[in-house]
């Protein structure tokens, strides 16, 4: 019953104050259950594919992950406290669903002079996904031409966008009830 509606709510919901001061807004839908049957998801457009450096020096490319996992990407920076308070629930969503083909790529839009910031926080919040390294902010535009902090992106596994919404407000449960019903509709396709 909770994701009958869930294709209205994730067109419908406007999440809080980003970084920016703009309003956020979700669009989707993503796949939707009713009746104990699981509709197949209205994808969106496709996600920019993308090669950035990872923290800890690697090479991360969002086709890397075609056909394989249902991917989360949270665009968030140091100086956003949305964006730090939005941290530990995605966490929470990555350890719930890691096993079952979802991974977070948490993309920090810091400078190249912050990348100590960037270490602390990283160690500070637990996040134990990859986080890529924005420096030039070229990727974020390509998602969100505003430049909203925080921005979250999910994309299923044929790398389609499902999700796509700016800002966070600590407490909105039934944003990331959203959130969490569309990682989990994309894992279920």
């Amino acid at each position: 019953m909770k994701l009958r509606i869930l294709g209205a709510v994730v067109l419908a919901l406007a999440g809080a104050t980003a970084c920016s001061g703009n309003q956020g807004t979700g669009t989707g839908p993503a796949a939707a259950t009713t009746g104990g049957a699981t509709a197949k998801a209205a994808t969106g457009p496709k996600a920019p594919d993308f090669s950035l450096k990872a923290l800890d020096g690697s090479t991360v490319r969002l086709s890397d992950y075609a056909g394989k996992k249902v991917v989360l990407l949270d665009f968030w920076a140091t100086t956003c406290d949305p964006c730090l308070q939005e941290m530990p629930e995605l966490v929470k969503l990555y350890k719930k669903y890691k096993d079952r083909g979802f991974e977070i790529l948490a993309i920090s839009a810091d400078g190249p002079d912050s990348l100590a910031q960037v270490t602390a926080t990283v160690h500070d919040k637990g996040m134990i996904f990859p986080v890529l390294l924005d420096e030039e902010t070229s990727v974020l535009p390509r998602y969100n031409p505003k430049r909203d902090l925080p921005c979250t992106v999910v994309v299923d596994r044929t790398g389609s966008v499902v999700l796509k919404r700016s800002s966070y407000q600590a407490g909105d449960d039934s944003a990331m009830k959203t959130l969490e019903a569309a990682i989990v509709a994309a894992l279920a396709n």
